[in-house]
């Protein structure tokens, strides 16, 4: 969608000049998120119905291809709230009015979601206790990107003891709550502009209007799919956008000659497969996919061999820029730590194949 795509590079346009800065400091990319925010980038899945540009998952992936390319920790920050905006559209596009007071937020107040399952996945530690009205909620959540700009955290968390067969609640938690507190601890190897601190959740009251959804602990079940179907290709494209312009940027120096043809090739041959893997699985899964196990398994390959392939480019890159990018931070430095956190979204790709594997065998997996 060529709108979306203008949205996209006037957020790369104010992202860029700051990348370099964020990295060094480990400070958030706020320009950046500020741009996504006031431009409707975060808002374009939101449907059209309700005041957004009912932006695909294909749309939104080639965007952030765009916006990776000029700041991959911007790109990977937004990439959090659009993948939940993107679940909850696919859940209204199927008659789920529970979303709809969300995505109007999202457009009307440019409400930003930060979430909290990279970590915790099927298997939340954060407890739940029910009391009169709903429930009293205790835990730290890790990893939620974009939280020093979010307004409101989409987690969940597990009735009584984490043990299989639990209940969990999935709910939309305002970060102004009493009792919720972001702690500063991010400090990464890379990504470190993402701002992905920890939230602290201290005895803070859920109220059964505040839930978006049930499930059940350590299942992969239709909750799970679902947002699996719209994450996986978002982040996924982002870790090709970076990977992109760290290709771009190595060659773009001139100081790589004839005599490494081969390794240009084998740059080429990852940075193809790579984007053909994303593609095809987008084309086959289309623009409003079912959430099968067999989708999931779909996805988990597709995320295997981006990563694979955008690691391989690293590897490569580095070598072709030869040691004055290693001895001193710059871009190549940036974007080479920023590509390995793709190894860090549940799962990865041993674990993938794994998987695979006892799929194909008939033989049960864990999530």
């Amino acid at each position: 969608m060529d709108t979306i795509d203008k949205i996209a590079a006037a957020v790369a346009a104010a992202a860029e000049p700051h990348a370099g800065r964020h990295d060094v400091e480990g400070s958030f990319v706020e320009e950046g998120v500020a741009a996504a925010r006031d431009l409707g980038y975060l808002a374009a899945p939101v449907p059209a119905e309700l005041g957004g540009a009912g932006a695909t998952v294909r749309d939104m992936g080639h965007a952030q291809r765009i916006l990776a390319r000029a700041c991959s920790s911007t790109a990977l920050a937004c990439a959090m709230p659009l993948h939940i905006t993107l679940a909850a559209a696919w859940r209204w596009r199927r008659g789920d009015t529970l979303v709809e007071p969300l995505l109007r937020r999202v457009v009307d107040d440019r409400l930003v979601i930060t979430s909290t399952g990279g970590n915790e996945w099927a298997t939340p530690s954060t407890v739940a206790t029910p009391v009169e009205g709903g429930w009293r909620v205790t835990g730290r959540k890790i990893f939620a990107s974009i939280s020093p700009a979010a307004d409101v955290a989409a987690t969940f968390a597990v009735v009584g003891r984490p043990e299989p067969g639990a209940e969990v609640i999935a709910f939309a938690l305002p970060l102004s709550t009493e009792g919720v507190e972001i702690e500063e601890t991010w400090d990464s190897c890379g990504m470190r502009g993402t701002g992905s601190h920890d939230i602290v959740v201290d005895d803070v009251f859920v109220s059964e209007s505040q839930l978006t959804g049930r499930r059940t602990w350590g299942e992969l079940d239709r909750p799970l799919l679902v947002t699996a179907l719209h994450a996986f290709p978002i982040i996924y494209s982002t870790y090709l956008g970076v990977a992109e312009a760290l290709v771009e940027t190595v060659l773009g120096t001139g100081r790589v000659k004839e005599p490494s043809a081969r390794l240009v090739g084998l740059l080429d041959f990852h940075l193809r497969t790579a984007g053909w893997a994303l593609d095809s699985v987008q084309a086959e899964l289309g623009d409003d996919p079912d959430p099968t196990v067999e989708s999931y398994l779909t996805l988990q390959q597709m995320k295997r061999a981006v990563t694979v392939a955008v690691l391989e480019i690293a590897g490569i890159a580095t070598e072709l820029a030869g040691g004055g990018a290693y001895a001193r931070r710059g871009a190549v430095d940036r974007m080479t730590r920023d590509v390995r956190a793709a190894l860090y979204h549940p799962h990865p790709p041993e674990a993938t194949l794994v998987t695979a594997g006892r799929a194909r065998l008939g033989l049960p997996f864990d999530p």
